[in-house]
């Protein structure tokens, strides 16, 4: 398993982990026709935008020589937090048939350091309110939900706020 920042080559490999697992983690949940619209070619360009900012990274994980899992993290766009002070995980997904094998673990961990390293005290995250398993995923994990709650303006379907407060790094010694 390698970890490392996704490069503007893994945009497309990027995109079909986004598609993959929208099509088995949100089935029920969100809308048919909004997961037949995440189509790949959409994705990969989505990616790709995202890929290209050198501030905010998209981190991958591969696994003989292919993607399997990614994870993005950027400032907190939610009004009430300080963007300074508060980091958001935008999105976290692994391959479908390769869930449950550390992917995730491997990226929330990474992810997190990142953000501790660059002085943020706390980190949130969207979950679809009834994605039961990626919100015991971050239960899991230490996440905690917060109270606020949203409605996607593209599929009115219900979001809840998940947040951890992170340890101050320690000093190098």
């Amino acid at each position: 398993m390698n970890l490392r920042r996704a490069t503007s080559s893994d945009a497309a490999a990027v995109g079909r982990i986004h598609v993959e697992s929208w099509n088995v983690a949100y089935r029920g949940i969100m809308p048919d026709d909004v997961i037949a619209k995440t189509d790949l070619v959409y994705r990969t360009a989505f990616w790709a935008e995202r890929i290209a900012d050198r501030d905010w990274p998209v981190f991958v994980i591969e696994h003989d020589g292919e993607c399997v899992a990614f994870c993005q993290m950027i400032p907190s766009k939610d009004p009430d937090d300080d963007p300074t002070q508060v980091g958001h995980i935008t999105s976290l997904h692994v391959l479908p048939q390769l869930r449950g094998r550390g992917h995730g673990r491997a990226l929330m961990d990474h992810v997190l350091d990142e953000f501790r390293n660059r002085g943020y005290s706390t980190v949130t995250l969207w979950v679809l309110e009834q994605n039961r398993a990626a919100r015991r995923f971050y239960e899991r994990y230490g996440f905690r939900q917060d109270r606020a709650t949203r409605h996607s303006p593209r599929t009115n379907v219900p979001e809840v706020r998940y947040r951890i407060l992170l340890a101050k790094a320690e000093p190098p010694r």
